[in-house]
């Protein structure tokens, strides 16, 4: 069976030679056309930003909080259980609110000529990708007939990228702080009045320093409760952001029950006198604690400091990315070499059948 499938290749390759003329015009002819073809195609430019690896900030410090945080957006979309703060920001410029905010600024409906909002931003997806580099890196890469806009849309990406992370971490600051302050005013109301009590205590039984017994005991108690008190404050303020079974709250958890069985094993403080300075000891560190972590919080909700760390900016790039002239005209010639030959081949055969 050999001997004729050798014989058909021969006669192919005879059918090729006879017309050659043919099969070379035709292919030259279809790489000509289709070189023509491209210029008359509107030229798209490809313009690319990159950004170097997000920091652990304020913002991502915890991946919990931050995808609890998204998913109080539906237009985020859904992050699988494991992510870095590269996929939370890759999650937010695939987010329709901002590529709504790019479709308004560069009017992208009459650019893409468009009547539906949904459309358009369809069109504006298929023309963006955002991709993360095995370096660390990210890169945003837009599609568009203007190089400006390309340059433009792909820096505005980042812009926007950075703005949410600003008003994210500032409003979490905010309701930090919020919440610090309610509790160091009652704490302060606390303190206040544990020393008007033990104050009145000392006067009316003419004492001012406990008794030498006890009084490690009491200092203990209190930093133990000191530190009891500001972990529920912290608790507090995690259960705002973050659910019972996520790893911080019940870390918090944790820690508070091995502060409840510390406590537990402090023999119990003796007399009055003790345990109202124990009392006010506890109001006084907490107070203090408190203090400390409100200053932090102000400077959280008024920082402006940018989160995104530019590697390279997005420049109107010089050459079109497609169409691709040279690529196209090629397997154009190809193409047309191929089906020419084969259908030289096969008229010499059915003349040779007919003969």
């Amino acid at each position: 069976m050999s001997a004729p499938a050798t014989m058909d290749l021969r006669g192919m390759l005879r059918s090729v030679r006879r017309q050659w003329r043919f099969i070379t015009g035709t292919a030259f002819a279809a790489a000509l056309l289709t070189l023509g073809v491209t210029f008359l195609i509107p030229k798209w430019y490809t313009a690319t930003a990159v950004i170097l690896p997000p920091e652990e900030s304020d913002l991502l410090s915890n991946m919990a909080m931050a995808q609890k945080a998204l998913s109080k957006f539906p237009a985020f979309g859904i992050l699988q259980d494991y992510f870095t703060p590269a996929d939370v920001f890759k999650a937010v410029l695939n987010s329709r609110t901002v590529q709504e905010e790019l479709v308004r600024k560069h009017d992208l409906q009459r650019v893409y000529k468009q009547k539906s909002l949904e459309k358009t931003l369809k069109a504006l997806s298929l023309n963006t990708r955002i991709k993360l580099n095995p370096d660390g890196t990210l890169k945003v890469s837009v599609d568009d007939k203007d190089p400006r806009r390309a340059a433009a849309l792909a820096n505005d990406y980042l812009d926007a990228l950075d703005r949410f992370n600003v008003e994210k971490r500032n409003t979490t600051a905010h309701r930090t702080r919020v919440f610090l302050q309610t509790r160091l005013a009652e704490t302060d109301s606390m303190l206040r009045a544990s020393e008007t009590v033990l104050r009145a205590y000392q006067e009316e039984h003419r004492t001012v320093a406990p008794p030498s017994v006890g009084s490690a005991d009491a200092q203990a108690a209190a930093d133990i409760m000191s530190r009891k008190l500001m972990l529920q404050v912290r608790l507090g303020v995690l259960r705002g952001y973050l659910a019972e079974d996520t790893d911080q709250v019940m870390q918090v958890k944790e820690e508070l029950a091995q502060l409840d069985r510390r406590l537990g094993a402090i023999p119990e403080l003796q007399g009055d006198l003790v345990r109202l300075i124990r009392d006010q000891k506890v109001y006084e560190q907490l107070y203090l604690l408190l203090t400390a972590e409100l200053e932090q919080a102000r400077i959280r909700e008024t920082m402006n400091t940018p989160t995104v760390q530019l590697l390279d900016p997005a420049v109107p790039p010089e050459r079109h990315s497609r169409p691709r002239k040279g690529l196209l005209t090629l397997a154009a010639w190809l193409v047309a070499f191929l089906g020419s030959a084969s259908w030289a081949a096969a008229t010499d055969r059915d003349e040779r059948s007919r003969a």
